[in-house]
């Protein structure tokens, strides 16, 4: 019969072990997310510094402590941490045991507005790599993509390990390009990882294929150095892993405890995009549009109306609405709110100024009605967005 791990004091230190890869930029913000709850609680943890996806290493099978994080939840790992009888809580979407994940269908849907409010009508989706991760991305945009009336184009390179395109076989690399340059265009291009975004990036350049005019790439993960060393720099989205990893110590902990936890799997959404060159086209052959479009990214800031742009472009508010919404995917006014609170996120992200302050800067109202707007919007005040950050 198995063991019930022994239920701990509540006012008891933890010792944690914290079994995630900090190769890459994903994995160090979830064990960021992880420590700051150990740390406010007061628990310790232990770590190495290992790789996206070694192996679990031999010591862990000596290790005396109270819990375990991981990435990993395959039959491997199970095997090695089962008879260390402490309870597990597995996180990211390696595999289908994960306990906390991405929600795939907002990354999707994230993706396909950034794209329609582009003005882009033909989608496209690639990966480097055949992994349980890539295809829960891929149904997901796919499907998001169908669900407005299109068609999304795929390209999976059928392997389980990451090699840079120019180190693939001559037929490959053949394959791919031929892809790339059959693709309908203007296109927007979801790749599965920024890495995988910069293949495409490279290839776009070695092709002479232009970005974003023709091909408008969006990665995820968005670690920062990297999305911004190419020309043009890479969109991407912004994962909210550092609340996932979070929460997975505190859901941990409670386990430990022997306290009640929510259901799982748990998934968590994305935070939003940051968006680079590699996705700043309007592709609008309606000039009309195009106006339009610039109009409210460069107003939306200062409060811009939808009556200082039919003023602007002197047309008739009915036919402007119906265009814009037919090209864009949302009405006017929704484009100006969106826009302005994408702008308020971005705010909270990367300053730390006063919420107050930035309710002003964007000419809303108030900060009670900013606080409104914002939690209808996005789902969370801004104070929570930015902890959440």
């Amino acid at each position: 019969m198995e063991r019930v791990p022994m239920v701990k004091s509540r006012k008891e230190t933890f010792r944690i072990l914290l079994l995630m890869g900090t190769s890459h930029g994903y994995g160090r913000q979830l064990i960021d997310g992880a420590t700051q709850y150990l740390y406010e609680s007061g628990h310790r943890a232990d770590f190495e510094f290992r790789g996206y996806d070694e192996p679990i290493p031999p010591w862990v099978r000596e290790w005396k402590g109270d819990g375990i994080l991981t990435r990993r939840g395959d039959t491997r790992t199970s095997t090695i941490l089962r008879p260390l009888n402490v309870p597990v809580v597995t996180v990211s979407c390696l595999d289908e045991e994960s306990d906390l994940t991405v929600d795939e269908d907002a990354v999707a849907a994230l993706a396909v507005a950034h794209f329609q409010e582009r003005g882009l009508q033909h989608f496209a989706y690639y990966t480097q790599c055949d992994l349980y991760w890539t295809q829960l991305r891929e149904r997901a945009y796919v499907s998001a993509v169908e669900r407005i009336g299109k068609k999304c184009h795929v390209f999976v390179r059928r392997t389980k390990t990451f090699v840079p395109w120019y180190g693939w076989k001559t037929s490959e690399k053949k394959r791919l390009a031929q892809w790339l340059g059959d693709l309908p265009k203007p296109v927007g291009l979801l790749a599965a990882h920024d890495l995988h975004a910069r293949e495409i990036l490279d290839l776009c350049q070695v092709e002479s294929i232009s970005v974003p005019g023709e091909v408008a790439i969006l990665g995820t993960s968005n670690e920062a150095w990297f999305c911004r060393l190419p020309n043009p720099g890479l969109s991407s989205i912004i994962q909210d892993s550092r609340r996932l990893g979070y929460e997975a110590a505190r859901i941990l902990c409670a386990k430990i405890r022997g306290e009640p936890f929510p259901e799982m799997p748990l998934r968590f959404p994305p935070l939003g995009i940051e968006t680079r060159g590699s996705t700043d086209v309007i592709a609008v052959n309606d000039e009309d549009m195009v106006q339009a479009k610039q109009l409210v990214r460069e107003g939306a800031e200062r409060g811009i109306t939808v009556k200082e742009i039919l003023e602007e472009l002197q047309i008739s508010r009915r036919t402007l609405e119906r265009k814009y919404k037919a090209t864009f995917g949302r009405t006017l006014a929704a484009d100006i709110v969106t826009t302005r609170i994408e702008r308020a996120k971005e705010l909270l992200r990367e300053t730390d100024w006063a919420v107050g302050n930035i309710a002003r800067l964007l000419h809303f109202v108030s900060e009670v009605h900013f606080f409104h707007v914002f939690r209808r919007e996005v789902g969370c005040s801004p104070l929570e967005y930015r902890q959440r950050k």
